[in-house]
């Protein structure tokens, strides 16, 4: 094993939010699905509407998995944005760069060890996520479907925080330009999608390629394989090359600065 994926790993582990983040993790989606369900009952009930299962199910799936991507946004740059800038910091990023490790070594220790405890969080929902299997509308499909959208975001989102966190000194300025990075992920593709559907809202039909101008949020990414037809393999499939291509380059990026000292470019 890379010795950085052990140092960090144990490191984090010892920490008090090892425990204590799993913890208000799951307290949150159980909360919301309480919530989602008395809501939804209730609401039928009022109306004199039986409740049906398949439809309650779905709808408690996509507000779990919503809200555990929204958790693990808030979550990744606290892990990755700051995981050289600690470096720089303390001054023991030389250290490590006069080790054997390579950059590509220190790189990928980093990284793995934050998408490690991304990983303890994403499994320590899957209870939560299971519950809807029994109302039905839900299948291993889209559970399977839902997990790998979610890794591939985390994993591009938590590399381009890495990459902040190689162009900065201060965890500080990583972490809340990792904030923006987000936010501008998830903002500007809505609000070009929004004014792209104003423009062709006077055609026939709606253009096939309007649906990818939404391929670079991550909840698009994990919504559109869900419960869709055969079209809409397409724009899924794009948004997670973007997030890949994202990935590729945030790694190249980090490993050209790690190999200069850690220095921006």
């Amino acid at each position: 094993m890379n010795p950085m994926i052990r140092k960090e790993v144990r490191q984090r582990m010892r920490e008090r939010r090892a425990w204590l983040l799993p913890t208000l993790y799951l307290l949150v989606l159980g909360a919301v699905v309480i919530v989602f369900y008395m809501t939804a009952t209730a609401r039928r009930g009022a109306f004199e509407v039986a409740v049906q299962g398949s439809v309650l199910g779905q709808g408690i799936f996509l507000a779990v998995v919503y809200t555990q991507l929204s958790l693990l946004l808030l979550v990744a740059p606290v892990f990755s944005a700051g995981a050289l800038t600690i470096e720089k910091e303390q001054r023991t990023l030389a250290g490590l760069l006069t080790s054997l490790l390579t950059p590509a070594d220190i790189w990928w220790g980093k990284l793995a060890a934050a998408l490690l405890y991304q990983a303890l969080l994403l499994a320590s929902g899957l209870p939560v996520l299971a519950l809807t299997l029994a109302f039905g509308g839900v299948g291993p499909r889209e559970i399977a479907i839902a997990l790998a959208s979610t890794a591939v975001v985390m994993a591009s989102v938590s590399a381009a925080g890495l990459y902040f966190s190689c162009f900065f000194r201060r965890s500080v300025h990583a972490t809340s330009v990792t904030y923006a990075f987000i936010a501008a992920l998830t903002v500007v593709p809505l609000v070009a999608y929004t004014m792209l559907t104003a423009t062709v809202a006077r055609t026939p039909s709606e253009p096939a390629w309007l649906l990818y101008s939404m391929a670079p949020n991550p909840f698009y990414a994990l919504s559109v394989g869900l419960f869709g037809a055969a079209e809409r393999v397409g724009p899924w499939l794009a948004s997670l090359a973007f997030f890949g291509v994202l990935f590729v380059t945030a790694a190249a990026l980090s490993v050209r600065n790690i190999a200069r000292g850690g220095e921006h470019a």
